[in-house]
C-alpha cells in the first residue's frame, strides 16, 4: 500500500473537514471525508487498464452540505422511510421529523450524513470514524456509540463496516448511499449494465414508498436471479416500477446469510461484486437524480441493510429492525472489483 494522503476538503462552522485518500500498489484509490463518513471517490481500472472513478459525487465540499441525494454518505441510525414519522417501541411512542411528505426518510436532518465524525484511527489501508449520538437526537431513543470503518485491500476490495452500541432499546439500520456508475462517465445511464442478485423475494412499496408486501420474483420484471441487462427491466411495465418513478427503489431479501450480487458494464469491462452479512439490499436506480443536475438512471445504489419488518399483529410494522441495549450491532459490506473482457 502507498502512504495515505490527508488534506482539508472544506470547512463547516470553522471546523476543518478532512479528505483521506488511500491507494494500493495496483492503483486502486479510495477517498473518504469525515463529514457524513462519506465516500468521495473510488478509482478502479477498466478493461483497457485506464482508471475510472465509479462513484458519482461533487468536486466541492459545499455541494455535500444538505446532501439530499446522500451521495456517498453513511445513513443512520435508520436508512429508508419510517411511515408517518412515528413508531412505538418498548411501550413508548416516538414522534420523528417528517422530511419526506408525512414520513421520516434516512433519519431526518440529524442523520449521520450531516455529522462531522471524529477520526479514531488511520492507516495506509483505511480509517475508522467515530461519533456519539445523544439520547433523543432526532427523537430517537438511546445514547449511541458509532464506529464506521473503510478499508482498501491490496486486491482493490472496498469494505465498509458498522459497529453500534446503545444504552436503550432503539432502532438501528445503517447503510452507505454511494451512487455507482461502472462506465466511469456520469453522462451514461445504467441501461447497459448487467445485474444479478441472489434473491427470490422483493418487498413491494406503496404510493409513499413504504414497504408493504412480500413479492415472489418468479415471472416478475424485478427478477435478477439470472444475469439480465437493466435495459430489459426499464423497457417493461409493472405497477411497482411506476410507484418508484419508473425505476427500482425496493428492498431485495437475500437467499443466504451472506448476501451476494454482481453488476458489470460490458463497455468498460468493470465488474463489481457485493458481499454482505446484511439480510437485504435496497436497490435504487437514481430515479430522481435529474432534479439536481445529473442524468436520470445514471447510477445505481446498493444500500445493504436489515429487512424492514413487515407484519406485526397482522398489521404493517412501520419501522425497521431494533436492537436492545445489550446488543453490539456489527455489519459489513464488501465491494469487489474485477476487469472482464
Amino acid at each position: 500500500m502507498k502512504p495515505y494522503q490527508k488534506s482539508i476538503f472544506g470547512q463547516l462552522r470553522n471546523e476543518d473537514i478532512f479528505r483521506f485518500t488511500f491507494e494500493n500498489d495496483l492503483g486502486y484509490r479510495l477517498s473518504v471525508m469525515n463529514y457524513g463518513a462519506t465516500i468521495l471517490e473510488y478509482q478502479t481500472p477498466d478493461k483497457a487498464g485506464h482508471f475510472a472513478n465509479v462513484i458519482l459525487g461533487f468536486d466541492r465540499f459545499e455541494d455535500y452540505i444538505g446532501n439530499s441525494p446522500k451521495h456517498g454518505a453513511s445513513i443512520g441510525p435508520v436508512a429508508g422511510r419510517i411511515a408517518g414519522a412515528t413508531f412505538d417501541l418498548a411501550g413508548e411512542n416516538y414522534i420523528l421529523e417528517a422530511n419526506n411528505g408525512q414520513n421520516c426518510n434516512h433519519s431526518g436532518s440529524t442523520g449521520w450524513d450531516s455529522v462531522v465524525f471524529q477520526i479514531e484511527e488511520v492507516t495506509d489501508e483505511g480509517l475508522v470514524l467515530y461519533t456519539e449520538r445523544r439520547d433523543g437526537t432526532g427523537s430517537f431513543p438511546g445514547n449511541l456509540k458509532v464506529w464506521i470503518s473503510y478499508t482498501l485491500s491490496e486486491q482493490g476490495e472496498l469494505e465498509i463496516s458498522y459497529q453500534v452500541q446503545t444504552d436503550k432499546d432503539t432502532l438501528i439500520n445503517p447503510t452507505n448511499h454511494s451512487y455507482f456508475n461502472l462506465s466511469g462517465n456520469p453522462d451514461n445511464t445504467i441501461y447497459e449494465d448487467i445485474l444479478k442478485i441472489d434473491s427470490n423475494y422483493l418487498i413491494g412499496i406503496n404510493k409513499n414508498s413504504i414497504p408493504c408486501e412480500t413479492i415472489n420474483l418468479d415471472n416478475n420484471i424485478f427478477n435478477f436471479k439470472e444475469t439480465k441487462k437493466l435495459e430489459e427491466f426499464f423497457k417493461a411495465n409493472d405497477e411497482q416500477k411506476t410507484l418508484a418513478n419508473n425505476g427500482i427503489d425496493h428492498p431485495y431479501i437475500f437467499n443466504n446469510k451472506i448476501g451476494k450480487l454482481e453488476i458489470k458494464n460490458i463497455k468498460s469491462g468493470i465488474k463489481m461484486s457485493v458481499e454482505t452479512n446484511n439480510p437485504a439490499v435496497v436497490i435504487y436506480t437514481a430515479n430522481y437524480l435529474q432534479d439536481i443536475g445529473f442524468k436520470k438512471h445514471s447510477a445505481i445504489c446498493f444500500e445493504t441493510q436489515e429487512v424492514p419488518n413487515l407484519y406485526k399483529d397482522k398489521k404493517i410494522n412501520i419501522y425497521p429492525t431494533f436492537i436492545d441495549k445489550n446488543t453490539n450491532y456489527e455489519k459489513y459490506t464488501k465491494f469487489i472489483f474485477e476487469n472482464i473482457n
